[in-house]
């Protein structure tokens, strides 16, 4: 189980601390991808299959981790004993809860709840940064976004 002092750990680190398979560009999205090699997420589409190295490595599509949650939800609807799951944030219409299903679109993040705080890799910024939920609500401008919580994924 993920702890809080491995996250802090990861702060401020590029996604080359975490990938051994080489997808590391900065003109990547990486939210996934970081939060998959934190948490141990194999299945998917995975870095290993974007470089074609010898591993298989760690899942880097946003909807197929949210897919495997075995709960999801509304962030405001998050159960207040619940104080490590995933945090994910696109358009409201992009989601469907009672199917689980999160569509294939460009505008969608993925993070670590824990303790209070949402870590997730910042492709602005190349780095894991750290945020209470409302910064993290923010992370697109415009309207119409939702943050939605996941809990974690029993592989």
């Amino acid at each position: 189980m993920i702890t809080k002092e491995t996250l802090e750990d990861s702060l401020d680190t590029h996604i080359s601390d975490h990938c051994e398979q080489g997808m590391t560009a900065d003109n990547l999205n990486h939210c996934a991808h970081y939060v998959s090699h934190e948490l141990g997420y194999e299945f998917g589409y995975q870095c290993g299959n974007q470089t074609d190295s010898a591993g298989e490595g760690s899942t880097i599509r946003v909807q197929e981790v949210f897919a495997r949650c075995p709960e999801v939800g509304l962030w405001a609807d998050k159960p207040a004993a619940l104080k490590k799951c995933l945090a994910f944030i696109t358009k409201k219409t992009n989601v469907d809860l009672k199917r689980r299903v999160m569509s294939n679109v460009p505008r969608k993040h993925i993070g670590i709840f824990c303790d209070g705080h949402i870590y997730h890799y910042s492709n602005s910024r190349d780095k894991v940064v750290k945020q209470t939920p409302d910064q993290f609500s923010r992370h697109y401008s415009g309207t119409g976004y939702a943050v939605f919580y996941g809990k974690f994924v029993t592989t």
